[in-house]
């Protein structure tokens, strides 16, 4: 079962990945960008994905005012959204810990890239 504030998305890998480098390569974090496209997604009613225009609100940034459907405000989707992130680097870090040790138990029972 999930944590509550966790985020699981069904994307396509390869779209993710190119995503994720976009917004890398912009200096931005992907999560970040996702959560203003739905912010902006919910202002503008869902038109937004079928080129109607949507009302700029001139600051350049989504208003702290925003709120989505249930109710919840912009800083509390911040805070879900952070915590979403923490896990992220928690899950990263996990997994190149188990890297590690799977390539120490490679080496030792001289199997996977250390067979001869």
């Amino acid at each position: 079962m999930a944590r509550p504030g966790a985020f699981s998305a069904n994307f396509d890998p390869a779209t993710l990945d190119q995503f994720r480098s976009f917004c890398s390569a912009r200096g931005e974090k992907y999560t970040k960008i996702l959560e203003q496209l739905a912010v902006l997604y919910m202002q503008s009613a869902g038109d937004v994905l079928h080129k109607k225009a949507v009302k700029d609100t001139g600051t350049g940034s989504i208003p702290s005012t925003a709120t989505s459907p249930s109710g919840s405000s912009t800083k509390e989707l911040e805070n879900r959204l952070n915590k979403l992130e923490e896990s992220d680097e928690f899950n990263a870090e996990t997994f190149e810990t188990i890297f590690q040790r799977l390539i120490e138990v490679e080496k030792v029972t001289k199997t996977g890239q250390f067979r001869k």
